[in-house]
């Protein structure tokens, strides 16, 4: 724009001073008369980023002056796709002839259109020809401009598809497709050769890795003038954040200890956060009220969370009674009877009564040890307490998407008295 703005400019000043060249070069009765052939350049397709052979325009003087040269340029839409060279110098003598030569070098794929201006001393300056090309070859198109994600939870992936189509005259062929940022993709398009007006897919993945906004970008690489294209890539990564008030308290053993957990929004989080809490020391335990907590993009939402404790038992020292049954002293009497009942079976002589006699005293041996294994020993429940120490509990806020879930944590600490 800033381009043709000065050659407007640089015409208008031309046009100025023409006139004082026209008059001094005419001197009394003359002028320069220039004449432009052709009126019209065609140049046939040509292969976008190559330079066609050159196409001449002849100016001629024709009128009774020396003919001043001011300017030759080229204006336009795609001027930069046409360039020239001249033998026209500064000025043309009267009935002399110059060449122009114009060549094309197209940019980019499609009809390509400029103009040669030739500003001049001659009364019908200036002298104008059109210029027309086509720029042929592989051209790639894509169906978005740009990607962009919003509300994504944390580590799921949410998919948007971007189309490529060959839209040049020749074969495209896509050597490599590449992503930055926290996004991903997989296509259809390194499989084959895209033919004029076929198509692919490229899938793009958003996982965002924490909240909030997040970058990237898609860059085909081809044999396409130019040989990339890119799609700029943007997501906003939903999540959630945990904090505690305070975050430390004390309790003596046997008490409990409250706090407020916050529950705040990252990036338009909304949703249930469900929560608990770990690494318990023992005889304690941890409550919620309330244990789930929907959170939305109005702000933070709030529970109590209160972790009791359990003091020192107070009973009394051996645990229980001891079981009931024979000791050693009635295990004693138990032996010295089997034997007199021996004694006597023995003074007897009799077989039978000996048999008996030893019969009984086994039978009452084996009673009286085992008693003491049947006896009804009473045992009594042990109080898990708490000790005194510092200890630190792992709060944990869990969202849910689908089958997904996100979980994020946040340190408590108790000091137990």
């Amino acid at each position: 724009m800033r381009i043709r703005t000065m050659a407007t400019v640089i015409g208008a000043v031309a046009v100025s001073l023409l006139s004082l060249l026209n008059a001094q070069a005419a001197g009394p009765g003359g002028a320069a008369v220039a004449s432009l052939s052709p009126a019209r350049l065609v140049f046939a397709s040509q292969t976008v980023d190559t330079a066609s052979a050159p196409q001449a325009l002849t100016l001629t003087n024709t009128g009774d002056a020396v003919l001043n040269i001011v300017s030759i340029a080229i204006t336009g839409a795609d001027f930069v796709d046409f360039s020239q060279t001249n033998t026209c110098g500064n000025t043309v003598a009267v009935n002399a002839k110059c060449a122009i030569n114009v060549t094309f070098g197209p940019q980019n794929f499609g009809t390509r259109t400029a103009g040669l201006i030739i500003t001049s001393s001659a009364a019908n300056s200036p002298q104008t020809v059109s210029l027309t090309g086509m720029g042929m070859g592989p051209a790639a198109s894509l169906s978005s401009a740009a990607v962009s994600f919003s509300g994504q939870l944390v580590t799921t992936n949410a998919q948007q598809t971007v189309r490529l189509t060959s839209s040049g005259d020749q074969s495209l062929d896509i050597s490599s497709i590449a992503v930055t940022g926290p996004f991903s993709e997989n296509n259809t398009c390194l499989s084959s050769v895209l033919e004029p007006q076929q198509t692919c897919s490229i899938n793009i993945f958003f996982t965002p890795l924490a909240g909030g906004p997040a970058t990237g970008q898609l860059t085909i690489f081809d044999n396409a003038f130019p040989p990339q294209q890119f799609v700029p890539l943007s997501g906003i990564g939903a999540d959630f954040a945990l904090a505690l008030t305070p975050t430390t308290n004390s309790a003596t053993a046997g008490q409990s200890a409250t706090y407020t957990v916050s529950v705040t929004p990252i990036g338009g989080f909304a949703g249930n956060v469900t929560l608990g809490c770990g690494g318990l020391p023992p005889g304690a335990a941890c409550s919620f009220a309330p244990s789930t907590v929907t959170v939305n993009s109005s702000g933070a939402a709030t529970s109590s969370v209160t972790v009791s404790t359990t003091a020192a038992s107070r009973a009394p020292p051996g645990g229980g009674s001891r079981p009931t049954g024979f000791d050693g002293f009635g295990l004693l009497w138990l032996g010295v009877l089997s034997l007199g009942l021996s004694g006597f079976a023995v003074f007897r002589r009799n077989l039978t009564r000996l048999t008996l006699g030893f019969a009984v005293a086994a039978a009452l041996l084996l009673a009286a040890l085992g008693i003491p294994a049947c006896g009804g020993a009473s045992s009594s429940s042990k109080v898990v307490s708490t000790p005194p120490d510092t200890y630190r509990l792992v709060v944990t806020g869990t969202a849910t998407a689908a089958s997904t879930s996100v979980q994020n944590t946040v340190v408590l600490t108790i000091v137990v008295m």
